[in-house]
């Protein structure tokens, strides 16, 4: 290793970096926020597990939850819907793991906001909000990184919103029917940032 990283200078700047600018640990809100489906499914499930076996019993609740996850596993378009709200939880934690892993974050160790997150056909696209302290091209330097951290993604595209610099539109491409490389999502303008395949 010590040879490796003498040969290496980015190794040692990136190093360097890690030690004296770490990631800021979260407060309890944010960690609640980052976490909320899972909070939700975690307290929530039972919930409803409880209230079902109380008011229908428990041969009813179970006949009833077997033929749920029948029809979601038999059911192809339920089946896709599901797939797809899986990944829109778990890619904003791997976006941010990569985030946290290329060290894009602003002095005080914020990584960027991740707004919002929705199933498209070709994978997810997350809406990521630049801190003070990191800009677009941050991620787009980062792009080859995000894309390996996002489990089974074969791409990532990164498009700045033209209206608002600190607004940038990740795309985690997963499968065929991908939008129009250099156009803007949903409203077809062209990207202020260039399309690299």
């Amino acid at each position: 290793m010590r040879h490796s990283v003498r040969r290496n200078p980015h190794l040692v700047l990136r190093f360097i970096e890690r030690e004296t600018s770490p990631v800021a640990r979260p407060g309890p809100l944010v960690v609640l926020w980052r976490w909320r489906y899972e909070a939700m499914l975690l307290v929530g499930g039972p919930a409803v597990v409880v209230v079902a076996v109380r008011t229908a019993g428990p041969s009813v609740t179970i006949v009833a939850g077997s033929l749920v996850c029948l029809l979601i596993l038999l059911w192809p378009q339920a089946r896709r819907e599901m797939a797809g709200r899986f990944w829109c939880v778990v890619t904003p934690h791997r976006v941010r793991k990569a985030c946290a892993e290329a060290l894009i974050v602003n002095r005080r160790g914020k990584l960027p906001v991740i707004l919002r997150t929705r199933p498209e056909p070709f994978g997810e696209r997350l809406w990521v909000w630049c801190r003070a302290g990191t800009s677009p091209g941050d991620l787009e330097r980062a792009r080859d990184m995000i894309a390996a951290a996002c489990w089974l993604a074969h791409g990532v595209r990164i498009t700045r919103d033209p209206h608002r610099t600190s607004l940038v539109i990740v795309d985690v491409l997963r499968r065929a029917g991908r939008p129009v490389p250099g156009e803007l999502p949903e409203t077809g303008e062209r990207t202020l940032s260039r399309f690299r395949p």
